[in-house]
């Protein structure tokens, strides 16, 4: 079962706040001029603004339940018609559609945890994207000091509301193995009723962070040219201090 499968209901709550990519996404899109895959879509957070727009948008995810959400979100938008949701791992991806562009957004490419599977990964990518087309992925500039501060301390991350008065309050564990590139993160949610009774739902999973220049030596190895990397969604310029690693890459 996938990871996100038995916390799918909280994601959109979760994450809908944060739109500074979609803007982004949106340009690069418009220039792309075709068909547009996001590989780890989730509940489509970023592919319906892009179908919005018009583009013909492809999304891939293992979690059937995200998709299902996705699924959703494409009908209550109007744009079903325009986004093709796929079961899949990107690891095995195929298809007989070429794409003009494809992207890995919000740290989803974190979750391929060796360079086996890294670049299984972007292989895939590369086989299903036209010559000179364009990937983008969008990575969290790693903060060590930061994450051993945070190794093995349970965080309140933040509290949401869902229907009916429930409250929903999300922690957050995570364990470092630093030699691996590893963290071990734990994602509690506590649903609080009116009534003070409490519903806990866990999931577990394992990200491995990433350098920019191993990156791109995984890029060059899969097929493709690095373009460029920028730091924010503003096209600054990347560096350690910034918080993103923005990297686009030519398919060759």
């Amino acid at each position: 079962m996938s990871d996100y499968e038995g916390i799918a209901r909280y994601y959109d709550l979760d994450h809908d706040s944060f739109g500074d990519d979609i803007p982004f996404f949106r340009e690069l899109a418009r220039r792309a001029d075709g068909p547009v895959l996001e590989a780890m879509c989730g509940t489509g957070r970023v592919l319906i603004p892009l179908a919005r727009d018009g583009h013909r948008v492809t999304g891939i995810d293992s979690s059937a339940a995200m998709l299902a959400i996705a699924r959703e979100r494409a009908a209550t938008a109007d744009v079903a018609d325009l986004v093709d949701l796929i079961e899949a791992d990107l690891r095995t991806f195929s298809s007989r559609r070429r794409f003009s562009m494809a992207f890995v957004a919000l740290n989803s490419f974190m979750h391929l945890t060796s360079t086996t599977d890294q670049l299984a990964g972007l292989q895939a990518l590369h086989r299903v994207l036209r010559p000179g087309a364009t990937l983008v992925i969008d990575l969290t500039v790693p903060d060590l000091r930061s994450a051993a501060e945070r190794d093995g301390v349970l965080v309140l991350d933040r509290t949401f509301s869902l229907a009916e008065g429930v409250v929903v309050q999300k922690y957050v564990v995570q364990r470092l193995d630093p030699a691996a590139q590893i963290s071990r993160v734990t994602f509690i949610y506590d649903e609080i009723s009116r009534s003070g009774g409490i519903q806990r739902s866990t999931t577990e999973f394992q990200l491995r962070w990433i350098y920019r220049f191993e990156l791109e030596h995984l890029l060059v190895r899969a097929g493709f040219h690095l373009q460029a990397a920028y730091g924010s969604y503003e096209l600054d310029p990347y560096s350690s201090a910034g918080e993103h690693m923005l990297v686009l890459a030519t398919r060759v």
